[in-house]
């Protein structure tokens, strides 16, 4: 798995029947240096030859590093790829990765392009993780409703009612806005810990006026970063980094409060890069007045978790099981998806 952030690939080995039976037994990371970022961050179309080479030479590195580390060879092997374009609404998502050449490198068949054919059913392709997420809360002894808030470059939250009742959507921003001014004014991949913004002060008036310029952009279940990243991004020029930083946690916590106050959680779990960043964490519990807990209180590895989705999914799809629904994504009709990719000799 291949965040938005284009920090790294994560890799995670998993054991699974596709259903109820989870468990993990491995994972690596290997993240990109400054200038593979930069070359992703300035054009990906215009750099395509370079930045495609550069992702598949690091998802081959990082799965012959966890297949080391296993010392078996694995049934199937789940690639997400790295999302290029999101656009359901215009009925086409790009998640690019050379499927058949990790296939041909590793002997094994491979299993990619996970939300195509929810997007041609009629879905917006995401959230694809929330049946994950809800099998892996039936083995915890928590009350519901419970929500799993996935803060990567775009937040999405799992919320699950009951044993059998759960739904999924993206919330709107993430850690998108924060790391692309920080990489803009400062030339760092991420405001560590949230340090800088801890010492930041709101500014609301820029707050109201960004929260109305986002009004249409968070109306549907699934987003494209790059559109609301410029949006969030509109009015901060003004502000000193450390007071933006600070404005646009406030904003993006906001945002997050609003879509889900009404589901009267009891615990929310915060998962992806953004549980590490205690001042959006300390927003977040500031807002919500709930009990909010990151993926290390339940012994899960929030870094590997999204990677361990999507080998999960991986057997789901290999089944023939469906793992999209209209309480997640919005297709009308249960869908499996992803396309098999045979290891030929």
């Amino acid at each position: 798995m291949s965040g938005t952030s284009f920090d790294g690939v994560d890799a995670a080995i998993v054991e699974t029947d596709g259903n109820y039976s989870i468990k993990k037994i491995v994972s690596s990371f290997i993240g990109y240096d400054k200038k593979e970022r930069d070359i992703y961050h300035n054009s990906i179309l215009k750099n395509y030859a370079k930045i495609t080479s550069i992702i598949d030479n690091k998802h081959k590195l990082v799965i012959k590093n966890i297949l080391n580390k296993f010392g078996e060879k694995v049934d199937i092997i789940g690639l997400h790829g790295q999302t290029f374009f999101h656009n359901p609404n215009a009925k086409w998502t790009w998640q690019y990765i050379n499927a058949r050449y990790i296939a041909q490198c590793f002997k094994t068949n491979v299993i990619s392009d996970f939300r195509i054919a929810d997007v041609n059913k009629g879905g917006e392709g995401a959230p694809l993780v929330p049946l994950f997420h809800k099998n892996l809360l039936l083995k915890k002894k928590y009350d519901y409703p419970i929500g799993v808030l996935n803060l990567g470059g775009i937040s999405n939250i799992t919320i699950v009612r009951n044993h059998n009742d759960f739904l999924g959507f993206d919330t709107g921003p993430g850690n998108g806005p924060l790391d692309l001014l920080i990489y803009n004014r400062l030339n760092l991949k991420m405001d560590k810990n949230g340090e800088i913004a801890k010492e930041g002060k709101i500014n609301y008036y820029i707050k109201e006026k960004t929260l109305d310029l986002l009004k249409n952009h968070i109306a549907s279940i699934s987003f494209d970063r790059k559109n609301i990243d410029k949006v969030c991004l509109t009015y901060m020029d003004s502000l000193e980094t450390k007071n933006a930083l600070a404005t646009l946690i406030d904003i993006i916590t906001q945002i997050i409060t609003n879509k889900i106050k009404n589901f009267n959680l009891k615990t929310l779990i915060v998962t992806g890069g953004g549980r590490k960043n205690k001042t959006f964490i300390l927003s977040l519990k500031n807002k919500l007045k709930t009990q909010v807990l990151v993926a290390e209180n339940l012994g899960w590895d929030g870094d590997s978790l999204e990677a361990e989705a999507f080998g999960y999914l991986a057997v789901k799809s290999l089944l023939g099981k469906p793992y999209t629904f209209k309480n997640t994504t919005g297709v009308e009709k249960s869908s499996t998806g992803g396309i098999l990719f045979y290891y030929t000799n």
